[in-house]
């Protein structure tokens, strides 16, 4: 095989890896991980909401379990429990039970006025009663509305030296 054939089959090779990679990108979600993903979308955007953001949506290619992986990561640093743990060979149903206790200390420290991110702004956190009325709730900083409308201090001093009325 003389050195130009063996460049080429290194090409061909080269380029059939890239079209597998293209295509395994390019394939549709089956309907049922269009659902999974859709629904741990909502469920990290309520939680990501209260901290005033939105989350990133899913990438091109990505399965649903390394979307929830990915959206929960964003969330650890609010779990002293789970701040460390590594998610990369949990299946689903161990990352499900990760994800219940992570989100919930998540919507804790959202709720939380001294947790850092929080501070400086106000963040409105909204439900339905069994009423269907929308109550909406506010957490966050108080100063962040309150400010605009406080005056500055003022100081004052007395000149007591003529004060004594001895002009």
């Amino acid at each position: 095989m003389t050195q130009a054939e063996r460049e080429r089959a290194n090409l061909l090779t080269q380029i059939n890896g890239v079209q597998r990679q293209i295509d395994a990108l390019t394939r549709p979600r089956p309907d049922r991980e269009c659902e999974e993903i859709a629904s741990a979308q909502a469920r990290a955007d309520s939680v990501a909401g209260m901290f005033g953001e939105p989350v990133a949506p899913p990438i091109s290619g990505e399965t649903s379990l390394a979307y929830r992986r990915r959206l929960l990561k964003r969330f650890m640093p609010y779990s002293p429990r789970f701040k460390e743990t590594r998610l990369d060979g949990l299946d689903a149903s161990a990352l499900g039970a990760i994800e219940d206790h992570v989100f919930h200390d998540a919507v804790t420290a959202a709720r939380n006025p001294n947790t850092a991110g929080v501070t400086g702004r106000l963040v409105a956190h909204k439900s339905i009663d069994g009423a269907g009325r929308t109550i909406t709730e506010f957490s966050g900083d108080p100063m962040a509305w309150m400010a605009p409308f406080m005056t500055s201090g003022r100081v004052g001093h007395f000149n007591r030296a003529n004060a004594s009325g001895k002009d």
